[in-house]
């Protein structure tokens, strides 16, 4: 309901409309397959590393991208390299639960 709803209004975008990260939202995407498939966790680590880089490199702070980083790089290391970095749904919602 919540992803109908925020589809209809400025809240639209892709990981809403495509690509949703909750699993029963939507057939077709990894989510709904336990996560396989799709742009693996260990891809995402490796690009907001080679983002965190350039950014320290040029000096800009990227305090928002620094913690996606940090956050990939702790999912790689409990078991979720293989899976899509989508599963950063699952993830945050297991830390939660602790």
């Amino acid at each position: 309901l919540l992803a109908k709803i925020l589809n209809m209004s400025s809240g639209r975008c892709w990981s809403s409309d495509t690509y949703n990260p909750v699993p029963g939202v939507m057939d077709g995407v990894p989510s709904a397959n336990n996560y396989q498939g799709g742009f693996g966790t260990t891809l995402m680590a490796k690009d907001l590393g080679l983002t965190q880089n350039t950014a320290t490199n040029t000096k800009t702070p990227i305090p928002l991208g620094s913690l996606a980083h940090q956050i990939y790089r702790v999912m790689c290391s409990r078991g979720y390299a293989n899976k899509d970095f989508s599963s950063v749904f699952q993830f945050l919602r297991e830390e939660e639960a602790q």
